[in-house]
């Protein structure tokens, strides 16, 4: 989502919360990078970022979820001027303000379950990287004990686990730089094993891709501020995922709600 004052990046958002109430689905989940940016300012910027997206967001005529993103994570950058010792430094501002006290969470609906997964890790030098550190990863262990085996499960993340993008974008002898993909995917899918995972819903790419693994979907949604409120990305234009499930089966679409960036950059 991204939403910042500036761009008109919040008159975008509120076209897209009217869309989605157009089309009354059950509940929204949101797939992180909800505010630009908490990383590298101040705690004044930060808060008020956090205030529009809560403003903007109480819109939604239905539950809303709200998966953590890079760009919700307070002051981690050197440049923030923000110490360590912050009350509200990293993550905690997240899990305060939309996470319920957590930065991953789980829900049940229509007798599926539901797992919003936090993918951001932390460098030594103060900044992210995609990983699932080990306290997230026995949350997740503890979740899944609660789930019967045969209930099927939908995961969102914001750092992709699986991208086909990426990994046909660099050269077989080069990595996916860290920033971009989950550095322990492997042992993150392993918690699933014999488990009915249908679904990975991801962010962080801007772009709408799909690959499959077995019986497991892997959907990376778009971004609905398309390049960052300047235009479409990579000719993905500004939009949501909606997803369906009847009788079992899951589709998807990619949705545009009309929003049109002003001064777009040519090409983007």
């Amino acid at each position: 989502i991204h939403v910042m004052p500036e761009r008109r990046g919040a008159e975008g958002f509120a076209e897209a919360v009217e869309k989605v109430n157009e089309l009354e689905p059950d509940f929204v989940i949101t797939g992180g990078d909800l505010i630009y940016d908490a990383l590298q300012v101040s705690y004044e910027r930060a808060d008020s970022l956090y205030d529009l997206y809560e403003k903007l967001c109480g819109q939604f005529g239905m539950p809303v979820h709200n998966t953590i993103g890079n760009h919700e994570v307070f002051g981690l950058y050197v440049k923030s001027g923000v110490d360590p010792g912050h009350p509200q430094f990293g993550k905690r501002m997240f899990a305060e303000r939309l996470g319920g006290g957590s930065t991953s969470t789980s829900f049940d609906f229509g007798g599926w379950h539901f797992i919003l997964l936090d993918t951001v890790g932390f460098t030594g030098t103060r900044r992210y990287f995609g990983h699932v550190g080990p306290g997230t990863l026995d949350w997740l262990a503890e979740d899944l004990k609660k789930v019967p085996r045969d209930t099927p499960i939908v995961v969102s993340v914001h750092i992709p686990l699986v991208s086909p993008t990426l990994q046909t974008t660099y050269a077989s002898s080069e990595p996916v730089p860290a920033a971009e993909m989950v550095t322990n995917a492997p042992e993150v899918l392993a918690l699933f094993e014999g488990r009915d995972l249908r679904l990975v819903l991801q962010g962080h790419l801007h772009i709408v891709e799909q690959a499959q693994v077995k019986g497991t979907k892997f959907v990376t949604g778009g971004a609905v501020s398309g390049g960052w409120w300047q235009g479409h990305f990579r000719g993905f234009p500004e939009g949501f995922v909606v997803v369906d499930v009847v009788g079992g089966e899951i589709s998807y679409r990619y949705e545009t709600y009309g929003w049109q960036a002003e001064d777009a950059e040519p090409g983007r």
